[in-house]
């Protein structure tokens, strides 16, 4: 009798352990990748702008937007939200745009962003045919904070320029960002 009460736990132990794995197998992704963000924001490569409209966000994983797309702030349009960002913690997106197409999509990452890890960041976070090229490294004078400009290009999608930009500030804090725009901004130099 002791061996069937073994035989029968054992049994219903293995049946939740593979129940549970279907689960995580089978769950839908709640988290976006740098990817994701950035194939929401360049239109497909045949089409006539560079840039996809307000309703490409709504399908990022995970994203709690604020309020309905577009709205308007002085002379543009704009959107922000939460994003959990695929193994890095939960960031914020910020669209800006007119009323019919984005301009650029920033992110305020959630971690420090390393600089002289930003390839390997970007490997984990694109897909594996994504061409990743640098346009700029390292400014002259960075010493704690800098930046480095990389032109991005999904597959079957325009190139978009991404800023990544890691600033140190007073009191030990610090802000990590990545711009995404269609061109290179003149803004972003040295």
């Amino acid at each position: 009798m002791a061996l069937d009460q073994a035989g029968c736990c054992r049994a219903t132990v293995m049946r939740a352990a593979l129940f549970g794995l279907c689960l995580c197998v089978s769950a839908p992704a709640l988290a976006a990748t740098l990817g994701d963000i950035a194939a929401a924001l360049a239109a497909p490569a045949g089409a006539p702008q560079a840039t996809n409209d307000w309703t490409a966000f709504t399908k990022l994983a995970g994203a709690k937007w604020q309020g309905k797309a577009p709205a308007k702030g002085g002379n543009k349009y704009y959107w922000n939200g939460k994003v959990p960002i695929d193994r890095v913690g939960t960031g914020t997106v910020s669209l800006v745009g007119d009323k019919a197409a984005l301009h650029s999509a920033s992110v305020e990452w959630p971690k420090d962003i390393k600089l002289a890890k930003v390839p390997e960041m970007l490997a984990a976070q694109f897909p594996k045919d994504a061409k990743l090229e640098q346009v700029r490294g390292a400014c002259p004078d960075e010493r704690l904070s800098g930046s480095r400009i990389y032109r991005a290009t999904l597959a079957g999608r325009k190139p978009l320029y991404l800023h990544i930009q890691y600033a140190a500030a007073d009191r030990g804090s610090s802000s990590s960002t990545i711009e995404m725009e269609p061109q290179r901004n003149k803004g972003w130099i040295c």
